[in-house]
């Protein structure tokens, strides 16, 4: 995030009482798109650091549906992960998604935001639509940025 002023960076404390700033850790992290590929190998990632966050908040747009479940698996072995409903191009969801994760920070704010959900649509110039244009530019232009807001302001 741009601003110092919810970057809470700490320093990591290794297992036999060193500190290190070699590895920068988190108090609370937001993946974007967590269900599947990147966004859930992220979520995986982090989960097994040898110093973890303390929340991993993981969002996708259906939570209990088929493409969830790897994440409802991990969330059943990581009590620190949570798994937030959240369509990034839908402001509604957007502030939904901001109170929940604000109520478990208890006003500590966020501190790392990874706006990784995205849509891809494989068109040519003679197939191109509109509407395909506009989800492609909303999903990965216009929803981070309205993410950014959400949790810097």
């Amino acid at each position: 995030l741009s601003t110092t002023r919810h970057l809470q960076a700490v320093r990591c404390q290794h297992r036999d009482g060193r500190s290190s700033m070699a590895g920068v850790c988190f108090r609370s992290v937001l993946v974007t798109g967590a269900n599947r590929g990147i966004g859930l190998g992220l979520v995986q990632h982090l989960l097994t650091l040898p110093n973890p966050p303390e929340w991993v908040f993981a969002t996708c747009r259906d939570p209990k549906g088929q493409r969830a479940q790897e994440l409802q698996k991990l969330a059943s072995k990581h009590p620190n992960l949570v798994i937030v409903p959240l369509e990034v191009t839908d402001p509604a969801s957007i502030k939904a998604a901001a109170a929940s994760v604000g109520e478990r920070l208890k006003g500590s704010g966020l501190n790392l935001l990874i706006n990784n959900a995205g849509v891809l649509k494989v068109n040519t110039l003679d197939t191109e639509t509109l509407k395909d244009m506009t989800q492609v530019y909303t999903t990965n232009t216009i929803a981070p940025l309205l993410l950014s807001q959400a949790w810097c302001s």
